[in-house]
Order: C-alpha cells, then structure tokens, then sequence
C-alpha cells in the first residue's frame, strides 16, 4: 500500500505542475463566476399596435386609455394622424393599426360597416387577428350596456351606459356566463409581457472539455513515461494500472474542480453523468496511449501525440457545443460530432 502512495504522489505531482491544467481550471472559475454574478436579463414580448382615434368622445377615449395602459404582449400607442399611422406601418414601427372613424360609439350597435373600426396591417404583421380580441373585449362591455340602455328606454326607463347597478349586473352576467374563473397570481420574475432569464454561459459544456483535455494531457505524459522506458522494469499489470493512474491524476482533479463549480454557482448538474463521463474518458485515454506505444515506428510516440493534440483538441472544442448548439448541426455533422467525447457531455 505504501509503495502504491508512493508512486500515486509522484505521477501526482505530474498534474500538479501543467501549467495547462491551471489555465483550464481557471477559466471554469471565472464561467462559475460570471453564472453567480452576470445579472438577469430581461426580456419582452413586444407588439406594438398604434391607435388613431378620430371619435373625440370621452368614453371612447377612456376605452383608449384602457388599451395604451394595459398588461398585454399588445403595445397599444396613440398616433396624431393617418399620415403617421402608414408611416409607422410602413417602417415597422407598429406591427398593426387601427383606425376609429368619428362618432363611432354612437353608432356601435347599428349594423353597417360605415363607421366600423379600420384595421390596417401588412403580410409581416404578427397576431393581427389576436389583437382584435382585445380591441373587441374592450368596446363589447361598452356596446352591451348601450344596447340594455336602448332597450330600457323603449320601455321608458332611462338608464345611462356608466349607471353603477347596470355596470355590475352587467360584470355579474359575464361572470354567469363565462367558463373561465379567473384567478390573479403576482409573480417577481416573470408577468405577462416580460421574462427574466440567466444570460447562457456554457459552464456546463466547458467542463466536459475540460475533463476531457485533461484526459488527453495524461495520455501524452503516459507516453512520455513510456518513452523514457519508466515502466520496463514493471510487469504487465502493473504497467496497465500505472498507466490508467497516470491519466486518472489528471481527469480526477479536473472533474472534482468541474462539480465544486457546478454546486456553487447552483448550475443543474447529474454527477452520475460527471464520474461516468470522467471514467470514459480516462478509458480512452489510456486506450489510445497504449495502442501508441504498440505501434512498430521509431520516432518518439509523445512527440506524435504532441503534434495531433492541438488540432484534435481545437475540433473537439469546436463539437463541444460550447460555441453552437449541436441540435442544430445536420445529420453528417451530428454523426461526425461522435468522434470528440465533449459533444456527448
């Protein structure tokens, strides 16, 4: 046993003093970091949907005001005229318009379409017809009761469209009526127009990179041992489980670095996934090594495997998914990806 801390400490010492390895492990820190401190970013589902009305009675302004100040993924806005309406159509600016001719609510519940509400829109206009729902839902409370009024006062009974009792019967019949309960939540982080969110750093993906460099780096320093004849005088088995120690001081440290970060900066993590990834990985690794020092050629096996690994690193990098979503790759490059272990972290 003591003769295995022994050499565990010395091929140890190997990991210890690779300056890659600190470089690697540093730049995981600083993406745990910017997880922990980089601040929520907010977004919004912005519509806008500008307003021109030309009917100057107060209900249909207060209807107006209604629309412009409501909590929607529509944002109604007031324009001066048509002239500017087309404009901000035309530019984009709003991604629909509605026009509300003059004396509009008095004539809300006469059939004909001379003073019905003009909707103008583009083929890139999104959910024009959705934001008729909310332009309706607001002036059908308003035509219902004028509609009562009118009736009543057929009758005799003279009753305004703002009466109090004829407001909440009205609201109560709606309610009758209705399927839906509707049930009001507060929420601090996300509402009906606005969503904040993490900005995406590949803390996650960056480690499955690291863990595997790593490997690779105990790979090379396996074949550097070997060309230097450190392991003839030992027997095959224990040649085997040198070499396997050798990789394993070098993946070990990276995947126990990998999840501390994991756990502080509170990113959802499986570390079955993490030590069985880390298992394979050293595998390979050693596979690889080992199939190198088997290959009848003179020249240095290290020095082969110094001048593969950039290139085979700056691919695995690439296929990582650090960079770009892999899902988005086609069926030869997502086959292709197989060849580097990081995009199946």
């Amino acid at each position: 046993m003591k003769l295995f801390l022994n050499r565990l400490q010395v091929l140890s010492k190997r990991s210890l003093i690779n300056p890659a390895m600190y470089v690697m492990a540093g730049i995981i820190v600083l993406l745990a970091l910017l997880v922990i401190f980089v601040p929520e970013k907010e977004t919004s589902a912005y519509i806008p949907v500008a307003i021109l009305n030309e009917d100057n009675s107060p209900e249909s302004e207060a209807i107006v005001d209604e629309l412009c100040t409501m909590n929607s993924v529509f944002s109604f806005y007031e324009v001066d005229d048509e002239e500017e309406l087309y404009k901000d159509i035309a530019s984009g600016k709003a991604n629909t318009a509605y026009i509300f001719p003059k004396n509009f609510l008095d004539h809300l519940t006469e059939k004909g379409s001379k003073y019905d509400v003009k909707q103008v829109a583009t083929p890139a206009s999104s959910f024009k017809f959705l934001s008729r729902e909310e332009v309706f839902g607001r002036f059908f409370g308003y035509g219902a009761r004028q509609i009562i009024s009118d009736t009543m006062a057929e009758y005799g009974y003279e009753v305004s469209v703002h009466d109090p009792e004829l407001m909440r019967l009205y609201g109560k019949y709606i309610d009758d009526q209705t399927l839906f309960a509707l049930e009001s939540v507060e929420g601090t982080v996300y509402n009906a127009i606005t969503r904040s969110e993490k900005i995406p750093i590949p803390l996650y993906k960056f480690a499955g990179f690291f863990i595997f460099t790593a490997a690779l780096l105990g790979a090379l320093a396996f074949l550097n041992d070997q060309d230097n004849r450190i392991y003839l005088r030992f027997k095959l088995f224990e040649r085997i489980y040198l070499g396997l120690i050798q990789v394993a001081v070098f993946t070990i440290p990276a995947a126990f670095v990998s999840i501390i970060c994991f756990l502080v900066s509170r990113t959802e993590f499986k570390i079955l996934h993490v030590l069985l990834y880390t298992l394979i990985v050293t595998l390979i690794a050693f596979v690889v090594g080992t199939v190198m020092t088997l290959l009848p050629i003179r020249q240095a096996r290290s020095k082969i495997f110094s001048s593969v690994l950039p290139v085979y690193l700056i691919l695995s990098f690439l296929f990582s998914g650090i960079l770009m979503d892999l899902t988005n790759f086609g069926p030869a490059l997502r086959t292709l990806s197989r060849l580097f272990p990081p995009s199946m972290f």
